[in-house]
């Protein structure tokens, strides 16, 4: 195929896009993939390079040349992290590829020049000096970690679901243009006919189209800045993460048992007869919550930052350990329903995420089961730090019922108006 438009697509980018091609392809063969997904026309959005000798060509930090044109870079504002990368970086001699890629606004596409440098990345801030480990558990919503020093109980990406809201709205839209402008294609009851159709869309329609794909990179841009803000805030007061390893690829997936409620519910027959039944329970897991979230994307992330800053990272094994399960106190694992938040441990009330991770806190050497004389030593400590930790979030009104088990306090303000 490269040779075909050999005008218009270097030797470099053919091999690097066969390449992206047969790890798909080899994932499917020899891994756990299950089908193959293809890229639509407006889906290619970089062209790749391998190296600097080919495709695209820096001459210097405002020009390059692609497919023997010559194109002016306009520089971004520079902010004092770009300005300390470019002063300690010779071009030639540290750049090991460029790339072009484009983005999509609502104006249209604007296209960038990325440039891959060798070496390490300047670091932004100085890491903690004094010891303090960090527990840290995940959830598909949320994220809570532990220390001497403090305790956090988080929100993932909070205002995702904004997003969710308005792309959800412009879909409803679409398909409402869509069916409006191509009634032919549907049979009565609203389904698309079998068959070869010829659709029409319409300029609207291709504007909300591109408002969609719009929201979409902006949600992503924002979950992806949202988990970085809190990762630098762990790098720079934590020596050393303790967590457990997350699987949320399983979670996200529908369950494959069949079960029937155990609540017993009255349905309205045609005939006015009350029939009881138990209905089937949902198969819906926690797909929804991961693609808004992306838990999987900042753990990962947390791990990368942590060997850039030579922090240790430990995993715990969570098949011997079970943090969600175990009573430090009594030494008892007992599995909790997913709507029980706070559970109770040595007469006090504790927040199931936040117990889990001073329990991973309190590890020991072995990382398959807590410390219990640390544990006992710094029970104390834990309740008091949750206890401010919570009734600060209820003043500020920081809540996530689903998640916290908790509502903050409503604030009711009186105006009087006189004439």
């Amino acid at each position: 195929m490269r040779w075909k438009y050999s005008k218009f697509v270097s030797s470099q980018q053919a091999q690097a896009e066969a390449k992206a091609v047969y790890s798909g392809v080899a994932k499917v063969l020899f891994d756990n993939g299950k089908h193959l997904h293809y890229k639509r026309f407006n889906q290619f959005d970089c062209i790749k390079q391998k190296n600097t000798s080919n495709g695209v060509k820096v001459l210097d930090w405002k020009t390059i040349e692609f497919m023997n044109h010559k194109y002016h870079i306009v520089p971004i504002p520079k902010t004092d992290y770009m300005q300390e990368v470019l002063n300690s970086t010779v071009l030639f001699a540290d750049l090991k590829y460029a790339y072009l890629k484009r983005i999509e606004f609502e104006s249209g596409y604007r296209y960038y020049v990325i440039l891959t440098l060798s070496g390490n990345a300047p670091r932004k801030f100085q890491k903690c000096t004094h010891e303090n480990r960090t527990g840290v558990d995940f959830g598909t919503s949320s994220i809570a970690t532990a220390s001497n020093d403090e305790l956090n109980l988080v929100e993932l990406a909070p205002k995702s679901g904004t997003y969710e809201k308005q792309i959800r709205h412009l879909q409803n839209l679409v398909d409402h243009k869509t069916r409006i402008h191509n009634k032919d294609n549907y049979d009565e009851f609203g389904r698309v006919k079998k068959g070869h159709h010829k659709w029409n869309i319409t300029k609207n329609c291709k504007k909300l189209k591109r408002k969609i794909r719009v929201l979409y990179r902006k949600q992503t841009a924002y979950v992806h800045d949202s988990h970085h803000a809190f990762i630098n805030h762990l790098i720079q007061t934590t020596s050393e993460f303790i967590l457990e390893p997350m699987e949320f690829d399983n979670l996200q997936k529908r369950s494959k048992k069949t079960e029937r409620s155990d609540k017993v519910a009255k349905v309205k027959q045609k005939d006015g007869t009350v029939k009881e039944v138990r209905k089937y329970r949902r198969k819906k897991r926690f797909g929804h919550s991961i693609k808004n979230r992306s838990p999987g994307l900042m753990q990962a992330n947390l791990k990368k930052k942590a060997i850039q800053y030579d922090i240790p990272y430990y995993e715990i094994d969570k098949t011997a350990f079970k943090a969600s399960q175990l009573h430090h106190d009594t030494g008892e694992y007992v599995k909790p329903s997913l709507n029980e938040r706070f559970k109770t441990i040595d007469d006090h009330l504790v927040q199931r995420d936040l117990y889990s991770a001073f329990l991973m806190y309190n590890t020991s050497d072995s990382l398959t089961i807590p410390d219990f004389n640390k544990c006992n030593a710094n029970f104390p400590r834990f309740i008091e730090l949750q206890d401010k930790l919570i009734e600060q979030m209820k003043e500020r009104g920081i809540s996530f019922k689903q998640c916290f088990g908790f509502l903050h306090k409503r604030i009711h303000i009186c105006i009087g108006l006189r004439r």
